[in-house]
């Protein structure tokens, strides 16, 4: 593991040279955690779809450090080694392979240098550690002496707790119930007894809200509406499939030749078979996401890792298995630089990453309000916007009467009191309609601008 710590400082040093810029999803959570630090609660006053366990997170970090990209970087890399070692220490444990070696924590290793953004403290990481240890519990009860009923609690617990930080992770409930059920062969009193675990997280959350008067704003925005807006597309397909089409591939190739070369025994099936479901379960998130981008898939990286593995352990001529680990090596890795090295020249990189420009004629001390998706103007100047993700925002004042849209609107403009409201979606003439005391309170410019007027 001392390798592994080693290898993983070197393979950052590339993307550390590439000064790589801050990604709109960064400035994104450094803004929740801000805003909660300053006393609004999330889903209330801050309209946005991240977990409540990801915000809280996001709070304590920027209570302690800011949240600076600095803290991202530290505490996602510790996450990282956590999982690395978890997955490795897990697959010997259900003897998943014929010899016990850190082989699955080297290919787990190279796999996580796909993309920069892996290493990112992101919801989609924070859950997968999570959805990793739910994955082990299940896994474990393919060996003969396991206990199944703690292992059950807390299957059911971490994947509730996943589903808090990241609400993607929602379909790792069906695939536990399904796993359970045909593979493992869970009875219904186990399989009530996984659903109040996994509720059991939603519901501390749930009675936190409620005590704060914010129950309906967690069930309306976290639960209801996040998956059903347009998901912001930061990188395209293309990109997607040029990051993971290798991995994949490798991954299938070692499953195919491990059920044609090996001969398993039963419980060796079973996690065969929970390891290409729950690889499968994981890509069919795709369409939960409310961002398209690399680091959503993080999930699935131990699974890729434990067929991918196969293709080392299966080969006994020690010239093939050399060419394979350098091959390895090299491919992967070399993946996520050229994909940043190409994406960083290309302008289209900047539906991703932010531009620290302050936007013109605005002094530094004023405190903005964008209704838009552009994050770009807060880079130097105040926040003052609880509408962080103007899809959901703008979806959730949609099923509101015209009255209701109007007094929270107006409350959201006297608490937060910009200085300026850049309208980049044109909806302010709309959402201002027949209120006085905004009349008084703003003048409009022309090209979207709305300044506040100074007694």
């Amino acid at each position: 593991m001392i390798g592994i710590v080693f290898l993983l400082m070197i393979f950052r040093i590339p993307y550390f040279l590439m000064d790589i810029p801050l990604t709109q999803p960064e400035l994104l959570w450094q803004m929740i955690g801000e805003r909660a630090a300053s006393g609004n609660l999330h889903y209330v006053d801050t309209i946005e779809g991240t977990g409540p366990f990801s915000v809280l997170v996001y709070w304590v970090n920027h209570l302690l450090v800011g949240n600076s990209l600095t803290s991202f970087r530290v505490i996602s890399f510790l996450i990282i080694l956590f999982q690395i070692y978890y997955t490795n220490e897990l697959l010997i444990k259900i003897n998943a392979y014929e010899e016990s070696n850190y082989i699955p924590a080297f290919v787990l290793t190279v796999l996580f240098q796909l993309s920069f953004d892996f290493m990112t403290l992101s919801p989609a990481l924070m859950g997968s550690t999570f959805v990793l240890l739910a994955l082990g519990h299940l896994l474990q009860q393919t060996t003969i002496n396991a206990n199944t009923v703690p292992a059950i609690l807390l299957m059911g617990f971490c994947a509730g707790v996943a589903f808090c930080f990241h609400f993607a992770y929602v379909v790792f409930l069906p695939f536990l119930f399904l796993a359970g059920l045909v593979i493992i062969g869970f009875s219904i009193q186990q399989l009530c007894l996984l659903l109040t675990a996994y509720l059991l997280p939603l519901s501390i959350c749930a009675v936190f809200f409620f005590m704060q008067e914010g129950l309906s704003e967690l069930i309306t925005i976290y639960l209801s509406l996040g998956f059903q807006t347009e998901p912001f597309q930061h990188i395209s397909l293309n990109d997607l499939l040029f990051i993971f089409s290798l991995p994949l591939a490798l991954a299938l190739f070692g499953y195919f030749k491990n059920n044609l070369l090996r001969r398993m025994n039963v419980t060796q099936q079973k996690q065969n078979q929970l390891l290409l479901v729950f690889l499968l379960v994981n890509l069919s998130s795709f369409f939960l996401l409310d961002r398209i981008s690399s680091y959503q898939f993080m999930a699935m990286l131990p699974a890729l890792a434990y067929f991918t593995t196969h293709l080392f352990n299966l080969s006994n001529k020690r010239a093939l298995q050399q060419i394979l680990f350098y091959s390895y090596l090299i491919l992967i890795p070399l993946i996520g630089y050229s994909w940043v090295f190409y994406q960083i020249e290309e302008p289209s990189f900047y539906n991703y990453a932010v531009r620290d420009e302050l936007p013109t004629g605005n002094p530094s001390s004023e405190k903005i309000m964008v209704l838009g998706e552009n994050f770009e103007k807060y880079t130097r100047t105040g926040i003052a916007n609880p509408y962080l993700n103007f899809r959901l925002t703008r979806r959730y004042f949609e099923d509101m009467n015209a009255m209701k849209r109007k007094m929270k609107f107006l409350t959201d403009l006297l608490k937060e009191s910009p200085d300026i409201i850049i309208d980049e979606e044109g909806l302010y003439r709309e959402w201002a309609r027949n209120i006085p005391s905004l009349e008084v309170m703003y003048s409009i410019e022309e090209d979207g601008i709305i300044r506040k007027i100074k007694n």
